[in-house]
């Protein structure tokens, strides 16, 4: 594994950065507390962590930022976070199969690889390529929010954050966000699934504070024999063992300790692991003779300080470690493609409050990255960069934040990225505005694949010397608050991106080359309204309806010459969600239609999908049970979101949960 070590040093930095804490963006936020974390610790959903890396509320920092609550992931009808982000405004969720075996993500019509990826803070995107998004070394369960901020980030994160930023918190980890209570408590919780096709997800959890120390540790299983694929042309794909099925295989764990150190300082750390094995028939070619399958495993390691160093002043460091293995096989009679992905990151910050108004922050981040394939090669490359953050409120309703960033990267070179917003909030509406640049690093799969070869048997292959991506993005929008229970928000947003990465193939060539070949200019409009009522302490409801347009003018674009995603996402998008309970029983209510710019033949163009779930739950012996019954797909659609990779028919499945 070749790291530079000196890396590992770089969070511990000396910028002056402006903090509120967990505790002071509480009290600002004019909301009760509606997410259900470990131990009864909450943030309201009206704070944000996402849009500046800091906490504070969602209306003062001029972006557009969706949150998830435990309560609102564990009623929707999802097996894995990618599948509970197409139920997210504006994410658009490109899969591969089913049951979060591999996703693509992309947000404002950005590509895959154009979407940045945190756990608990830690980048996650693979230096290989963005198709392994979905291999999470976290259980679902153990997940207990989900900010998604959408547009440029790259101010703030680095290389990546193009079209916006999803961040997922852990248990454990939103325990230290929130500044490691003491207390004492004990809870542990079991789920197991069954349903068609042999499909059976098993999912434990348990955790335990005492004093301040805290600890959740979580496990999954999940599987299938798959439904058996066939050709467009409806004629049954088969191999040497029979019908050819989309069946799977995945296991994940997780241990995470958080520890008070004393009043205003806590240690967080955790180690994960994802492993899963899968049929990955035309998962990345269209070509006939693709009858591939895949296995992945992911180990991940990451470690988090923070203090309080005054009532102004926190300093924040973080080191997180990253292993990924790939094994494809195009053929059964093919030799696999064997890749091990090594991600190294560090970051630091300090954070410091000039006064009621005035608030500074800055940090440095660091990473080192490496690759061992038998079809890309031994590479290594390390990236660093510094960023500075700068608010202010002249009047109480108007709040400005201006970022820079500088990167310094092996793979592209020397970038600046700013980024400016600013938002006008009163209690009834928020008006917002801004602007940012980003940029985006080539990958290892882009710059390498199928270069060590002679003959690539899948007709693709990389380019080295590739530039960034590089793009500049413009928003305006508006959030409105006309009752208690009713939320709209609309933003309009606008993109010019120079040279896009794609694997593109010209008039007379026989191969899919990886090139800057685009200049595309991308403008749309995202509408969203949401809406909640309780009914005392025995019933609420709510419901979401999403709509995302936009479109995409390539430019530099030579005749005949054929992209691969550089214009698969979604020119309409709606979007969906419904939850009741009353008493003890429930349901819930998830749909999504969408007509997309383009699509890898012969993926659809078009098409709509809808899921439900209804639940019993019987309180006995101090514990909780809760029965439910979901249908996935309920009216059979027959599509594919990427080449001919078949998605799930109608499934059902059947499960009991128990909370002790």
């Amino acid at each position: 594994m070749r790291i530079t070590l000196s890396i590992v040093g770089v969070w511990v930095t000396c910028l002056l950065l402006p903090h509120a804490s967990f505790a002071t963006a509480i009290q600002q936020a004019a909301s009760s507390d509606t997410t259900d974390v470990a131990m009864a610790v909450a943030i309201p959903d009206t704070v944000v962590v996402t849009a500046s890396r800091i906490a504070e509320p969602a209306a003062q920092s001029g972006r557009r930022v969706s949150v998830w609550t435990q309560e609102e992931i564990e009623a929707l009808p999802a097996s894995s976070y990618d599948e509970l982000l197409r139920t997210v405004s504006g994410v658009d969720v490109q899969s591969r199969s089913g049951f979060g075996v591999q996703s693509d993500i992309t947000m404002r019509g950005s590509t895959f690889n154009g979407v940045l990826v945190l756990l608990d803070g830690a980048r996650i995107n693979d230096p290989m390529t963005g198709h392994f998004l979905a291999d999470m070394p976290v259980p679902m369960r153990e997940i207990a929010r989900i900010e998604v901020l959408r547009g440029p980030a790259s101010a703030l994160y680095g290389p990546d954050a193009l079209g916006g930023v999803v961040q997922l918190f852990t248990h454990a980890g939103l325990h230290q966000e929130q500044g490691a209570p003491t207390g004492s408590d004990a809870n542990a919780s079991a789920q197991a699934q069954v349903g068609r096709h042999g499909l059976y997800d098993v999912e434990g959890t348990a955790r335990l504070a005492r004093g301040g120390t805290f600890v959740s540790a979580s496990f999954a299983t999940q599987g299938s024999d798959g439904q058996p694929i066939s050709t467009p042309n409806g004629e049954p794909v088969t191999d040497n063992e029979g019908r050819v099925r989309t069946d799977f295989r995945r296991t994940a764990g997780s241990l995470a300790w958080t520890q008070r150190l004393g009043e205003g300082h806590s240690l967080f750390t955790r180690a994960g692991i994802d492993d899963r094995r899968f049929t990955a028939y035309q998962f990345y070619t269209s070509l006939p003779s693709d009858n591939a399958r895949e296995s992945t495993s992911t180990y991940w390691t990451q470690t988090r300080y923070q203090g309080r160093l005054s009532a102004s002043t926190q300093l924040r460091g973080q080191i997180a470690a990253k292993q990924h293995g790939d094994s494809y096989r195009f053929t059964p009679s093919t030799p696999p493609n064997e890749h091990t992905s090594r991600l190294l990151t560090a970051h630091g910050q300090i954070q410091h409050t000039l006064s009621d108004r005035w608030q500074l922050s800055g940090g440095v981040s660091g990473q080192a990255r490496s690759i061992d394939s038998n079809n890309l090669g031994d590479h290594a490359d390390e990236a660093g960069g510094a960023f500075t953050r700068l608010r202010w409120s002249p009047t109480e309703p108007l709040t400005l934040t201006g970022s820079l960033r500088l990167d310094a990267d092996h793979a592209f070179g020397t970038e600046l990225t700013p980024q400016f917003y600013a938002a006008w909030s009163t209690p009834r509406y928020t008006l917002r505005a801004g602007a940012g640049r980003a940029v985006r690093a080539p990958n290892y799969v882009e710059r390498y694949y199928n270069t060590e070869l002679d003959s690539p048997p899948d007709g693709s292959v990389g380019t080295p010397n590739l530039r960034a991506e590089r793009a500049w993005s413009y928003e305006v929008g508006a959030d409105l608050y006309p009752t208690r229970a009713l939320a709209l928000h609309v933003t309009g947003f606008a993109r010019a991106t120079d040279g896009l990465i794609d694997f593109a193939q010209s008039p007379g060539e026989e191969l899919f080359r990886s090139r800057n070949v685009l200049s595309v200019d991308t403008y749309g409009i995202e509408a969203e309204t949401r809406w909640q009522q309780s009914w005392g302490a025995n019933g609420h409801a709510a419901w979401t309806l999403a709509y995302t347009g936009l479109d995409a003018s390539l430019g530099d674009v030579g005749e005949g010459v054929l992209y691969t995603y550089a214009a698969t996402a979604a020119r309409h998008h709606v979007q969906g969600t419904a939850r009741i309970q009353w008493g003890a029983v429930g349901g819930s209510l998830q749909t999504q239609w969408k007509e997309r710019l383009d699509a890898p033949e012969p993926a659809n163009l078009s098409y709509s999908v809808t899921n439900a779930r209804l639940f019993y739950t019987i309180d006995a012996l101090d514990s909780a049970a809760t029965v439910s019954f979901e249908v996935r797909n309920i009216f059979d659609r027959q599509y594919s979101e990427v080449f001919n990779a078949p998605m799930p028919e109608r499934w059902w499945l059947l499960g009991l949960s128990v909370d002790l």
